[in-house]
């Protein structure tokens, strides 16, 4: 959304530019002058916008964009936002949960729709409460208490040059600078159009027009915006001679370990100053969070269940805001969130804190202004920088590194004795990452073992586990392989049934997480053909027939170890990848900040 001093159309392009790593299948601009709305729309990538809008210009400094992925209805120009309907032109993000009701009323009162989405009702919705006669402002409210779910919507009128908008349950946040003032559902969109920003709270809206910015809450009263300086993570991220963000950010992890370490080690301890307000310490932790989010917690449970004896119930956020979980009292919820967006890690939060107010939510996340660490009680900042491939990488090693801090850091608050050493090697770990990076060419040399896969099988053992998991997600996200990460001593469980000669099976052996057992598993996938890629950080690979790669990591300890295995499973999902002709930061299907159900 942009009401700019000059033409709306490049700024808006040029926003949404900002916004394709977080994926997209179609896209749209519509622009309002004294003209009326003029509106184009493209199926695919950028490009074709842009192309479409040197065919067809778009004039008028008042305009609305939006890059559409897909949920309800397949990638089309009819899908595709904006969504117009009468004198009305709408984008949202989000997903309006009653959209059917919605619809059927609005059909039998004569309403035509032109695409199969949910977001039109909303579009058709204020058009016709414009149609009967209501005020544009009270027309606008009235659709917004009609509307069940998640939204973040923005909405130009025919002979209205004002901008609405309203955010509830979706991001949305307001800019300003010489360029004029905006509204974006991230802070990168806004890059170089904006000094400022303001952070929508749950439930408001708000319109703007030449006279200024109006905004009200949700309980209808109005409010003073409240401005900050745009945040450092939203200034201009670029590949910076990298052939993908992906190998970019790869390559950026000793830099961000370094940088979490210098944060957060001060004289040999470990201080976190969003949680000093924390006194009284857990008697059990939950931890909720997503995809690779959730491998991180995992990783957590094992840390600190080992060391602190404290129990720890990881979940899947999705089911956790849903199974009607016990809390009990003196428990903690950490939530981890790359974006702080995360629809559900968000939901479950807020289920935590509502349901019990007394127990403390801490957020980890890589955003500290986004609305998780707004609406947490305690924040860890990730300190990763802006990670624009969709596939996670360095935020999911700044999240490893950052849980093992706050594991030792929970050890100095309840009065137990860390492992000897672990402190000075998490503030050394930046150098183990680095050597690990150069295990890029063996992964290079495993690739040919992918070559006529029919999947791929990640095997590890306690700490080791959590990252089969994470190896696995990072192949089947960027290379459209099938794969799996299992328990090794699983294994014989079921998975063994799908070993066979076009089978890659990758195995996390370090030395430090029974080792032996875990060299025992390969040795048994291997008698079966499999092509056996082992992660190690022995000096040498084992003597076993038909081992087809070694990935060589440097040793490390309970804490360290884990973060020099990442990259190693990053490089090779990411030369698989590129082998394969996939792209690589914006793989199909995937949105990298998922802020809807």
């Amino acid at each position: 959304m942009a009401l700019a001093r000059g033409a709306a159309a490049p700024r808006l392009l040029e926003a949404l530019a900002r916004m394709e790593y977080r994926g997209y299948d179609s896209a749209g601009i519509c622009t309002l002058d004294a003209n009326g709305l003029h509106c184009v729309k493209a199926v695919g990538k950028l490009r074709e916008l842009g192309r479409a809008l040197a065919a067809s210009p778009c004039p008028g400094r008042l305009g609305i964009g939006h890059t559409r992925w897909a949920t309800h209805g397949r990638p089309s120009l009819e899908n595709a936002h904006p969504h117009r309907a009468g004198p009305v032109a709408l984008v949202h993000n989000g997903i309006i949960e009653n959209h059917g009701a919605l619809r059927r009323a609005l059909e039998e009162e004569g309403a035509r729709f032109a695409s199969e989405t949910d977001s039109e009702t909303a579009a058709q919705l204020f058009a016709r409460r414009l149609a009967e006669g209501m005020e544009p402002d009270r027309a606008w409210r009235a659709t917004l208490a009609a509307l069940d779910g998640a939204f973040a919507l923005c909405a130009l009128v025919e002979g209205e040059e004002r901008i609405w908008f309203a955010r509830k349950g979706s991001p949305l946040l307001l800019g300003r600078g010489a360029d004029g003032i905006f509204a974006a559902s991230d802070a990168l969109a806004l890059a170089g159009l904006a000094d400022e920003v303001c952070y929508l709270d749950e439930g408001d809206w708000g319109v703007l027009d030449a006279g200024g910015l109006r905004l009200w809450d949700a309980q209808g009263k109005e409010k003073r915006p409240e401005w900050r300086p745009m945040p450092v993570v939203a200034a201009e991220a670029t590949k910076g001679g990298f052939s993908h963000y992906m190998e970019k950010e790869i390559m950026e992890q000793p830099a961000v370990a370094r940088r979490i370490a210098e944060a957060y080690l001060q004289d040999g301890a470990v201080v976190l100053p969003g949680l000093e307000p924390l006194r009284e310490p857990p008697e059990r932790l939950v931890i909720v969070a997503c995809g690779t989010s959730y491998h991180a917690g995992l990783l957590a449970r094992h840390w600190i269940e080992r060391l602190l004896r404290v129990p720890v119930e990881v979940d899947v956020a999705s089911e956790y805001r849903y199974r009607d979980p016990v809390i009990g009292p003196r428990t903690w919820m950490i939530a981890i969130s790359q974006s702080g967006e995360t629809a559900d890690t968000l939901a479950a939060l807020r289920m935590f804190r509502a349901r019990t107010p007394e127990n403390p939510a801490i957020a980890l996340v890589n955003v500290p202004s986004s609305s998780l660490a707004r609406e947490a009680d305690g924040v860890v900042e990730l300190l990763a920088g802006p990670e624009i491939g969709v596939a996670s990488t360095k935020a999911f090693l700044a999240q490893c590194q950052v849980l093992a801090l706050f594991t030792l850091w929970l050890a100095a608050r309840m009065g137990v004795e860390p492992p000897a050493g672990a402190v000075r090697a998490l503030a050394r770990a930046h150098e183990g990452i680095e050597a690990a990076l150069a295990v890029r060419e063996a992964a290079r040399r495993a690739v040919p073992e992918f070559a006529d896969a029919r999947g791929a099988l990640f095997l590890g053992r306690g700490p080791g586990y959590p990252l089969a998991l994470e190896g696995a997600l990072k192949l089947k996200e960027i290379t459209y392989l099938h794969a799996e990460g299992y328990p090794a001593g699983e294994m014989k469980h079921g998975p063994i049934a799908l070993v066979d000669a076009r089978l890659p099976v990758v195995v996390i052996a370090p030395r430090a997480h029974h080792l032996e057992k875990t060299l025992a598993n390969l040795e048994e996938v291997q008698a079966r053909g499999a092509r056996v890629i082992l992660a190690s950080d022995l000096a040498e690979p084992p003597d076993v027939p038909g081992l087809r790669a070694f990935l060589r990591i440097p040793e490390g300890d309970g804490f360290t170890t884990p973060l020099f295995v990442a990259p190693a499973l990053q490089w090779l999902a990411y030369e698989v990848a590129v082998a394969r002709g996939c792209d690589v930061d914006q793989p199909r299907n995937l949105a990298k900040s998922v802020t809807v159900e």
